[in-house]
């Protein structure tokens, strides 16, 4: 029977490869013909989502062959059992970003939290499973060699029991961090040239809110009066505000209107707000909250009582609006920092820090505030961003002087869990250099 479910999953496993195949032509054509910006925008768009699918359902036909197959084939009634929870475990971390995006609301849907917290389990399983694959691999190896061969049948369903129990338990270890309070962390900075005026100046930096699925408006309201709390002249919101379209969620958000700081609230857009489609929708949106979108743009701070005491903040868009092809969005720095003076202290707000490096490295900026790595989050996703970003998390120092700071986030992003990493709300404080 186990076989015949098997050769079903095959005849699936053709089709989902024919799709990948037809997917990977279609991004190239979308690259390459002449498509209306619009048009080639929800193209990527829904390029990417059948990627994202397409790699799910690989992983799970790993995890099919590796963990369901040895219960299925068990006549332990509590092996059964165990093997439907995996089946259904399955199918919603599958499921679990359409789901997220159709029940997206106020507040988080029970279908999208308990889709989400499968994916992380999901997540656990696998790199549970394929680190005892490697470990079975090299040890069988070694047995092979001095003449001691062990047969892995016969320890099969052991791993696989204790594979589930491990992955178990470090989800609910992060789904118990994931759900903590954000700490506040409080960082002092010294800026050449800053203004003795400007001593002391502060900057609450909340990035990769990620208000959605599994994050609703009563999660945004605590974390603002967090940042109210502090009494800030400025808020920095960078990037990975929203997951959802301004129609699902803009009751959600209304706490923003809440935000207060001295200089105002500010913002910048993080690759999530191009994934919802209505990246422009958000940006009138949030200029009706009261917050002020730097799209690719700066304004300068000025002391009420002191005009020379003077700041520049500048922002950047994300990467990701270049990729996708949404109109005029982009990373461009050059025009975020057209007619910035040297000589008075620039402020950056850039969601990735890839992007802060290039700011450092090519034009003169004091700090830089970035975000988007959640400091993993979840392991082992740690990995990916220590690849692909030059800072990971917390406070670097460029060679220049200069200063970077990566956060790991306010939220989470769909799973609402973090393992080996902190949600906080970062308290920035601008010294002077004497």
């Amino acid at each position: 029977m186990a076989s015949g479910k098997s050769s079903k999953f095959d005849k699936v496993l053709v089709v989902v490869g024919a799709v990948v195949s037809i997917n990977v032509v279609s991004i190239i054509g979308t690259y390459f013909l002449d498509i209306k910006e619009k048009t080639k925008y929800k193209l990527i768009l829904i390029q990417s989502l059948l990627a994202t699918q397409s790699l799910l359902f690989f992983t799970s036909r790993y995890l099919w062959l590796r963990l369901c197959s040895p219960l299925f084939n068990s006549p332990s009634v509590q092996n059964r059992i165990i093997f439907l929870l995996l089946i259904v475990v399955l199918i919603l971390a599958q499921g679990s970003i359409m789901l997220g995006t159709i029940f997206s609301g106020v507040e988080p849907h029970w279908i999208s939290l308990l889709s989400y917290i499968c994916l992380g389990l999901f997540v656990l399983l696998t790199t549970a499973t394929f680190l005892s694959d490697f470990v079975t691999w090299l040890f069988g190896a070694v047995n092979t060699r001095s003449g001691s061969l062990t047969t892995k049948s016969r320890y099969a369903r052991f791993h696989v029991i204790g594979i589930i129990i491990i992955s178990c338990v470090l989800a609910m270890v992060a789904l118990h961090n994931g759900l903590k309070e954000p700490l506040v962390k409080n960082i002092k900075l010294p800026v050449k040239n800053l203004p003795p005026e400007l001593n002391g100046f502060t900057i609450v930096h909340l990035p990769d809110l990620h208000v959605g699925p599994t994050v609703g408006k009563a999660m945004l309201e605590k974390t603002v009066r967090a940042a109210n709390q502090l009494n800030p002249d400025v808020i920095a919101l960078t990037g990975d505000l929203v997951d959802s379209t301004v129609y699902q969620i803009r009751q959600a958000v209304k706490p923003l209107l809440k935000l207060k700081a001295r200089y105002g609230v500010y913002f910048v857009t993080g690759n999530h707000e191009y994934y919802t489609g209505d990246v422009d929708g958000w940006l009138k949106e949030l200029e009706y909250l009261g917050v002020t979108p730097l799209h690719n743009s700066h304004v300068m701070l000025t002391h009420p009582d002191k005009p020379h005491a003077k700041i520049f903040l500048a922002g950047v868009d994300d990467v990701e609006g270049g990729f996708l092809r949404s109109g005029d969005h982009g990373s461009d720095l050059t025009k975020a920092l057209k007619g910035v003076d040297k000589n008075i202290p620039t402020i950056l707000l850039a969601h990735r820090p890839k992007v802060a490096k290039l700011a450092l490295d090519d034009y003169s900026v004091d700090v830089v505030l970035a975000g988007h790595t959640h400091g993993g989050q979840l392991f082992p996703i740690h990995l990916w961003h220590l690849v692909r970003e030059p800072y990971f998390a917390g406070l670097y120092q460029h060679k220049s002087g200069s200063y970077v700071y990566v956060s790991s986030g306010v939220h989470f992003w769909g799973m609402p869990m973090r393992l080996w990493s902190e949600a906080e709300i970062t308290h920035v404080t601008l010294t002077t250099t004497s």
